[in-house]
């Protein structure tokens, strides 16, 4: 199925209300603070203590969509929302930058060779300074075109192994009673787990999993995801205290580039530790894991591969290591064997009516598991014509 050419549509969308807070939090000292690394305070305190800065427009305005197509010589065509804003003139010069730089490298190319398009855009990163997000763009499209092609979900053409996984849920709070609080919540919701995200420091972590574990009973999973506010001997501190809890596993203790941090602490402690989230992140996986893991710099590789397609060259790459990996596309998830658990940060997400399901899946989180939900029914394709006659403009 040819790819034949590319086509942008700059659309009206719904008017907008716009604003921005501080609701998040700031950043501050990790207690007690005497290794100066700072960390959030909305996983600290849950709140900076005074308002938050607030803007907010007094009236609606317009709103426009990018939508991306793939026109090929077949009766499908690839497609996807690419962009939205508040200026039309902006999402149209978006477009023609892609048509100018990187429609060429697609327009003739085969749309199920997508190791192909994978390999010339995971190049294309260095040469053009695009980002890993356009290659999981639109590596994202070409799998979605083989699911309605195939009428099949992905996870079921990439190889399915099950076809569910348990699920665990986060838990946060402002003090270590709402996290138990939360976690019991979780708990009664049928996840077999939960993590937390708490930046109290050594001891308010240590803390927070003596109670944890006391609260929910030894048959529960924990997990703590300190999201790189400890230093070396913390992490090691921090560690001890949790293999004692039980718990399955720290994430992200130290710095990502801290490769041999990672190794000492993987080396010192029996508990299992997961890294490379925020490398991950800037565009380095699936190969950059390949150093941490001949190091044993880490048991467990936080999923960051660009793509569907990289995903499942970082799974594949910890399972020669016999390591697991982590989170990620959910049909990936569903389609490897080394990621034991599935975190369900979206919460519960109940199956939808028969008729409202396809072939491309829809994720389900219930009764402690995560799921796809699918039939061999092909979603009707976009009216082109349509999308034509109300476009604001048509890049092509």
């Amino acid at each position: 199925m040819l790819i034949k050419s590319i086509e942008f549509y700059v659309l009206p969308g719904e008017p907008k209300v716009r604003e921005v807070d501080g609701s998040r939090g700031g950043m501050e000292k990790v207690p007690p603070g005497w290794t100066g690394m700072f960390t959030h305070t909305h996983g600290l305190r849950g709140h900076l203590g005074n308002p938050p800065v607030h803007y907010r427009d007094d009236k609606p305005s317009p709103t426009f969509r990018l939508v991306l197509r793939m026109v090929t010589d077949g009766d499908l065509s690839a497609y996807t929302d690419f962009a939205s804003g508040f200026h039309a003139d902006d999402l149209a010069w978006k477009a023609r930058e892609f048509m100018a730089t990187i429609a060429p490298m697609l327009v003739g190319t085969d749309a199920f060779d997508r190791e192909h398009v994978w390999q010339k855009l995971w190049y294309a990163q260095r040469f053009f300074y695009i980002g890993r997000g356009l290659v999981d763009t639109i590596d994202s499209m070409l799998w979605d075109l083989a699911s309605r092609h195939s009428r099949l979900p992905i996870y079921k053409l990439l190889g399915a192994y099950r076809d569910s996984i348990p699920a665990y849920g986060l838990i946060g709070g402002t003090n270590i009673d709402e996290y138990v609080a939360d976690a019991v919540r979780v708990k009664e919701l049928g996840f077999v787990g939960a993590k937390d995200h708490s930046y109290r420091g050594v001891k308010g972590n240590i803390q927070l999993a003596k109670e944890l574990r006391a609260a929910m009973g030894d048959d529960f999973l924990l997990m703590h995801d300190p999201v790189e506010c400890y230093d070396y001997d913390e992490a090691v501190q921090v560690g001890r205290a949790l293999e004692k809890c039980d718990y399955k596993w720290m994430e992200e203790p130290l710095q990502d580039y801290d490769l041999l941090g990672l190794k000492r602490l993987s080396d010192r402690l029996d508990l299992p530790i997961m890294a490379l989230e925020w490398i991950g992140y800037l565009g380095g996986q699936p190969f950059n894991a390949s150093a941490f893991l001949a190091q044993h710099a880490c048991d467990i590789v936080r999923q960051r591969g660009v793509g569907i397609t990289g995903q499942m060259k970082l799974a594949h790459l910890a399972e020669s290591f016999g390591a697991l990996v982590h989170g990620g596309n959910h049909h990936v998830i569903l389609a490897i064997r080394n990621d034991p658990v599935f975190e369900a940060h979206m919460g519960l997400k109940p199956r939808p009516p028969e008729e409202e399901l396809d072939c491309r899946g829809t994720l389900v989180v219930e009764n402690g598991a995560m799921s796809i939900a699918y039939t061999a029914r092909r979603p009707a394709e976009p009216d082109w014509d349509e999308y034509a006659r109300t476009a604001i403009e048509l890049v092509r």
